[in-house]
């Protein structure tokens, strides 16, 4: 499997790497000489292949996520470069008047070039940086005394590029939309707690935590669990965080809530083995993956809640986790199992966001008695 992404991460490298320079090319053609064209593409092909050798033998820590960064960076050359495509042929036919002025001539392709590289940058950062609020009510066929605010937030990613600003963000939305109840299915840290430790996030987590009545709940993704699985717990813990391993809880004497291990864990527990003895209570999941939705679906769960997919995170490859998932994003509901799929309120690799956004669910939930 590792050898089958690195082949894919190689093919992607070469091939945006020479598409982006010959889109720079075209767009900057004003300003370059066939010398100097000529140099950009070996430049940047130098880049490109000098990172990807960096994150294939692993020299330091942070070496695939830049060299992921860099490979998004361009991907927007390229989308620019159709874009601003597009655009000429527009003008081309349908302005002709402008299109045909010497400063168009010569800097109009450079100008929407540049102000279009930016403008998808600065989307793409806004993007990763500014979390919506996706406000959702369900109903359960059992009993609940008065509707439950459930706040669900996955893929967190705590680390070099999410801290405290957006645990305090995190906070405020928590405070704001009166949740009573917060799930984290997953992924809360960026592999390990060096981050977290060094920019002292303890104290903004627990901050959070204590603003939610009923407690703050998570389980454990695919991201906390490369190697450092009892560091990311403990830490979790120490902050006030109820970390569910493949475990069920009663909550308020009302409702029900079963954690489960990611999926990476060949290990792990069947649903069907968290099930509390009594059924006739509300019956929450939160499994890491969207992936054991069909099974969940035929028991007796109300509500699952997930993320890892992170909605593809950059365009089109939302488009790709669609195809691979049952519910890759957003709300379904199948049989009488409401599912919902986040896309994260962190990302991973990039700061960037695309065709997705950071955000937080708010779902409500209401009962029999209150219907």
């Amino acid at each position: 499997m590792r050898w089958l992404f690195v082949g894919i991460l190689v093919v992607l490298f070469e091939l945006f790497t020479y598409a982006a320079a010959q889109g720079l090319r075209w767009g900057f053609a004003s300003m370059l000489s066939p010398q100097l064209a000529q140099y950009l593409l070996w430049s940047l092909f130098a880049i490109s292949n000098g990172l990807l050798l960096v994150a294939i033998l692993r020299i330091f820590s942070l070496g695939l996520k830049i060299a992921m960064t860099w490979l998004t960076l361009l991907w927007l050359v390229i989308l620019t470069t159709i874009a601003v495509v597009l655009v000429n042929i527009m003008l081309g036919y349908g302005m002709d008047a402008l299109y045909q002025q010497p400063f168009y001539q010569n800097y109009g392709v450079l100008l929407l070039m540049v102000l279009g590289f930016t403008g998808l940058v600065g989307l793409s950062i806004y993007n990763a940086y500014s979390p919506i609020v996706r406000r959702l009510r369900i109903t359960t066929t059992k009993p609940l005394d008065t509707p439950l605010r459930i706040g669900m937030v996955s893929d967190l990613h705590l680390g070099l590029l999410v801290g405290n600003r957006q645990l305090d963000q995190l906070s405020d939305i928590v405070q704001r939309e009166k949740v009573q109840l917060l799930l984290m299915p997953g992924d809360i840290m960026d592999d390990d707690i060096k981050h977290y430790q060094a920019r002292q996030m303890q104290k903004n987590l627990q901050q959070l935590v204590d603003q939610v009545p009923l407690g703050v709940y998570a389980t454990l993704g695919n991201h906390d669990l490369y190697g450092n699985r009892a560091q990311i717990t403990d830490a979790l813990r120490q902050a006030g965080v109820q970390v569910l391993i493949d475990e069920s809880v009663l909550v308020n004497n009302q409702v029900w809530l079963a954690g489960r291990l990611d999926d990476m864990v060949g290990n792990r527990k069947a649903t069907t083995e968290l099930m509390p003895a009594n059924l006739n209570q509300p019956i929450i999941v939160m499994d890491h993956r969207p992936s054991g939705i069909h099974e969940n679906s035929q028991l007796p769960v109300d509500l699952q809640v997930s993320g890892h997919t992170h909605n593809g995170q950059i365009f089109p490859a939302n488009f790709i986790v669609k195809y691979l998932n049952t519910v890759a994003y957003g709300y379904k509901k199948i049989r009488n199992t409401h599912v919902v799929v986040s896309s994260g309120f962190g990302f991973w690799g990039v700061p960037f966001r695309l065709g997705s956004q950071s955000e937080v669910w708010v779902i409500e939930m209401i009962g029999e008695s209150e219907r």
